[in-house]
């Protein structure tokens, strides 16, 4: 390999950031990054801003982002992360099925004011990485009732899709309800769609029984 060809590599390697750690590594920073700018600005924080968070050049940032998107997606996908790691304590409640929805809309509702911008900006996004893990809870819950069934995810997803939107809307619209009449409401709307769902496999969840999840 003549010289010109090894100046090349290299300057193609500074630019990849170094090896597969070293990229991964400042990649998670740019993000983190993001997120603080986004926790501080709001939504539409730019690139400048989140530049600024990361302590690099604007440039440096696409040298490890093919785009402004890509970058996005990562963070949505790290603050969908966030979210399903506030709530997980509360898929392994026991008590009621009603309480136990109520418990998880609360933790949701609770991260929800902590962060109202990252929230947002996930919402926006539509991430539904939580989909996989509310699936496992409630397989986890059902078994406790003798059910062998998996909740439908498109039922779970819709599910998300309603508290995100009822949530946002509370975001805008403070005076109509305080937190506590928000929570009772969601949970209510989310524990109506999961009995009917049930009533439709053809055994209803007796709302008074209690419930402790049995793990596979």
């Amino acid at each position: 390999m003549d010289g010109a060809a090894v100046k090349r590599d290299t300057i193609a390697a500074r630019r990849a950031g170094g090896g597969t750690d070293d990229r991964a590594r400042r990649r998670r920073h740019i993000v983190e990054a993001a997120v603080r700018a986004i926790e501080q600005h709001g939504t539409g924080a730019g690139l400048g801003v989140v530049a600024d968070q990361a302590g690099l050049p604007r440039p440096h940032v696409y040298r490890h982002f093919a785009s402004k998107d890509d970058l996005d997606q990562e963070v949505a996908r790290l603050a969908a992360r966030m979210l399903s790691a506030w709530i997980r304590p509360a898929l392994t409640a026991s008590g009621t099925p009603p309480r136990v929805v109520h418990g998880i809309i609360g933790r949701v509702l609770e991260w929800a004011v902590e962060h109202p911008n990252l929230y947002r900006f996930r919402a926006r996004l539509g991430q539904f990485a939580a989909v996989p893990e509310l699936s496992r809870a409630g397989i986890a819950y059902l078994r406790a009732a003798g059910y062998d069934v998996r909740p439908p995810a498109h039922v779970v997803a819709g599910v998300i899709g309603m508290v995100d939107a009822s949530i946002l809307w509370w975001f805008d619209h403070p005076e109509e309800m305080d937190r506590a009449g928000l929570t009772d409401r969601l949970a209510a709307q989310v524990w109506l769609i999961l009995a009917d769902l049930l009533e439709h496999l053809g055994r209803p969840l007796d709302p008074a029984g209690e419930l402790t999840p049995i793990d596979s």
